[in-house]
């Protein structure tokens, strides 16, 4: 997204910065998440270091205890233990990973779909609803995708806003202008409490 593009779609300079603002503040907020879980990945990854070399000199050692005729029972199981800690920690490591790029998918899915929501809140419902669903990720995209945003813009339609800039409407004030509107009813029942609250305030 440019400047340039945003001018063609007949943005308002002080408008167009403001959305270039937003996103760049978005685009700051996902790199530190990425640095967030690249770092967890990195630790992940040093202690699965730490367990194979922990492996592999209690390997050594049991060999060695063979040749000896040491305790076989007490080396049997720390080498259980070891195995046991080593599979967690690769279970974690792969989790860790699938989670990430399930991560990576789903913000390449909503920039490459130009997918654009109405409110925060609406866009981090989609994403919670992406995740829960696990779509299968293939070559780094998400199977189904289209299928899904198009099942979620049935369910909540308002959820979504327009790609296209939102028209401009000019009314005449003054003398020869439209009727004042008539107000909702929301703004008659907050009239009427701060009247009961604070008595009527005369307009000048």
């Amino acid at each position: 997204m440019t400047r340039e593009f945003l001018k063609n779609l007949g943005v308002g300079d002080a408008a167009i910065d403001q959305i270039l603002d937003e996103n760049m503040s978005d685009i700051g907020k996902e790199k530190r998440k990425t640095d967030a879980a690249e770092t967890k990945l990195a630790a992940a990854k040093t202690d699965l270091e730490t367990a194979n070399g922990n492996l592999a000199a209690a390997q050594g050692e049991l060999e060695t205890l063979k040749k000896a005729g040491g305790d076989m029972a007490a080396v049997q199981k720390q080498l259980t233990d070891l195995q046991a800690k080593y599979d967690t920690d690769t279970q974690t490591l792969q989790a860790q990973l699938a989670d990430r790029d399930y991560a990576d998918a789903i913000s390449r899915a909503i920039s490459g779909k130009a997918l654009k929501f109405t409110s925060k809140s609406a866009e981090r419902a989609f994403t919670a609803a992406l995740r829960e669903k696990k779509l299968a990720v293939k070559d780094g995209e998400l199977e189904g995708l289209d299928d899904f945003i198009k099942a979620q813009r049935e369910a909540d339609p308002d959820a979504f806003a327009s790609n296209k800039p939102t028209p401009r409407i000019v009314t005449r004030t003054g003398p020869g202008g439209p009727p004042p509107q008539p107000k909702s009813r929301a703004a008659q029942i907050a009239e009427q409490m701060n009247q009961s609250l604070y008595g009527t305030i005369k307009k000048e």
